[in-house]
Formats: C-alpha cells, sequence, structure tokens
C-alpha cells in the first residue's frame, strides 16, 4: 500500500507519530488472554534492556486469533529497535532485498549480533529465509549482522497495524502484525459512533491496498462521534456524516482535496452551523464499502472496493 498527502497538514500527525512501546506496557498478566489486533502503523522505537551484547540465536512465528506473531529470541539482554514501514538492504552494497507481498515491515536491531564476538561462530545465519505463509505474514529476510546492527524485513500480505515489544526471561522481542479486515463490503447506509462525542476531525489520508482503497478521518477526540456513511441516491459519491455535540463542528484541512486513486478521486466538506459536518467522496463508481472504528488514536475508516 501507498499513501498519498491530503494537503500540508493533513498527514503531519500520522507521518510525525513515533511510539515507544516497553515491556511494562505489555505485562505477564495482559498476555495471559489473546491481545486484539494491533492498529499502529506509525514507526515504533524501543530501547536496549540488560548489560550484555544482545545476541539473537533463534526467530520464531506463529499463528493468533487477529494477528501473526514473530518472536526474535535473544541472549544478553534485548536490543533497541526500530520498526517501521520501508524498505530491507543488504548491508555493505545498500542493495533492495525483495520480499513477498506487497508490504514490508522492516526492524533493525541495535545493539545486537548474529556472531559470538570471540570466536565469529554464527549463532543465526542472514541468509536464513522463513516462509511462515500465515495470513498476513509471508515471508521473512535478513538484511546485516555489522557493526552491531542486525535488520530483518518482514513481507506481509498487506499494509496492516503492527506491535513491538520486549519481553524477559527469556529475553526476545516480539513483532505482531494484524490480519486483514474479515468485515465484508456492503451498499447499506452504516451508522456508528457515539451521540454524545464531539466531532473534531484533525486531517484525513488516503491509500491504496490490494482490492480497495482506503480513507481514514483522524479525530481529535477519544470516542468517535455520531456517523452515518451512504451512498447519495442514483450515485457513487459516499456521504460522511458527522453529529458530534460540539457547534461548530471542527474539521481542520483543506475543503476540498484531490485523492487520485483507482477508487477514492476527491473529497469535499461541507460544515454547518448546527454542530454537524459531511465529508463527500467522489469515486470512480459505485462500489461496496466498509466502515471501521480504530483507537490509539481514534480513527474512522472507510473502505471502497475496486
Amino acid at each position: 500500500m501507498w499513501i498519498r498527502s491530503l494537503g500540508v497538514t493533513v498527514l503531519a500527525v500520522a507521518a510525525s507519530m513515533t511510539l515507544a512501546m516497553t515491556a511494562s506496557a505489555y505485562s505477564a498478566t495482559s498476555l495471559a488472554g489473546e491481545l486484539p489486533a494491533p492498529t499502529n502503523t506509525a514507526t515504533i522505537v524501543g530501547a536496549a534492556s540488560g548489560a550484555g551484547d544482545h545476541r539473537l540465536v533463534n526467530v520464531r512465528t506463529g499463528r493468533h486469533a487477529a494477528f501473526d506473531r514473530t518472536v526474535f529470541d535473544f541472549v544478553g539482554g534485548t536490543p533497541g529497535f526500530r520498526v517501521a514501514y520501508g524498505t530491507l538492504v543488504a548491508g555493505g552494497t545498500g542493495k533492495a532485498i525483495s520480499l513477498s507481498g506487497p508490504a514490508d515491515l522492516v526492524i533493525v536491531f541495535n545493539p545486537a549480533y548474529a556472531h559470538d564476538l570471540n570466536t565469529g561462530a554464527v549463532l543465526y545465519p542472514m541468509s536464513t529465509v522463513l516462509n511462515p505463509g500465515l495470513p498476513t505474514l509471508r515471508q521473512i529476510k535478513f538484511g546485516e549482522d555489522f557493526e552491531g546492527y542486525v535488520s530483518a524485513g518482514l513481507g506481509l500480505a498487506d499494509r496492516v497495524g503492527f506491535r513491538v515489544f520486549p519481553l524477559r526471561s527469556p529475553d526476545r522481542v516480539v513483532v505482531d502484525v494484524a490480519h486483514q479486515p474479515t468485515q465484508p463490503f456492503g451498499f447499506a447506509t452504516t451508522w456508528v459512533g457515539d451521540p454524545l462525542a464531539d466531532t473534531k476531525v484533525q486531517g484525513v489520508r488516503a491509500g491504496r491496498h490490494p482490492g480497495y482503497d482506503r480513507l481514514v478521518f483522524d479525530l481529535g477526540t477519544a470516542r468517535v462521534p455520531y456517523v452515518f456513511v451512504s451512498y447519495r441516491r442514483d450515485t457513487s459519491t459516499l456521504v460522511v456524516g458527522f453529529s458530534g455535540q460540539n457547534v461548530p463542528a471542527v474539521v481542520n484541512g483543506p475543503r476540498t482535496v484531490h485523492v487520485g486513486l483507482p477508487q477514492l478521486r476527491s473529497v469535499a466538506w461541507s460544515v454547518y452551523s448546527n454542530g454537524t459536518a459531511s465529508a463527500f467522496i467522489t469515486t470512480a463508481s459505485r462500489h461496496g464499502f466498509r466502515v471501521m472504528v480504530l483507537y490509539q488514536p481514534t480513527r474512522l475508516v472507510v473502505d471502497v472496493a475496486y
């Protein structure tokens, strides 16, 4: 998937957002039950723990109900990490390494080693290629083990939410990638949200996924206001109507935006004096849509099928 900017202010929040997660965020208690699917797509960074040399000794994968998991096993503490969508490159040459799937999630560990610092013996070979064949996680390859950096790439079926956290006893770093949405596409008017919440739209962004285009409304509230999504009668224009408690409704960014994706063409806003606001989405043709609500941060998502 790729992201198209919808004005100077629209993607500023999402593009600059960096999330640092530590082991305390996912304690043994929280891991006792199944975690929900992650929804974050912004860069995640974490600090090293332990005074050892952070040696990578094994990599494991597994399927969970709402996500696929990769576990990097270390000895000597867990290294710092940076995880982001991008391109995995070979150490030394900088040559791009291809991965199965349309989206690549790149993990860089530092300080970390995949060899014994005293003997040079390989602890985990960088030539390893794993093909889990899970719903989202298609492939794992490695880029380098050089000067304290170890890099790996996850080939994914789509650009989905992910989370990262270290655990101790034994030392390991966990990367979860969400399964693709299973909610069907349809044409019926959809209502979501809380009638008591405010309407505060921070920005709108769009992206192309395999089989559908996505429009994301970034909201500046903990809850989603009362929203309906429906096609205008006998047209291919989708209307997203916001009805919050605050008057006037807050909608940041330009009032008309060109999108230019296969299905999503443009978004035009109308903000009314009674506290409501409507986004009119021009589409290439009348295809099915689905609506989802995501949190941390709060977002309203409208997907339109090809």
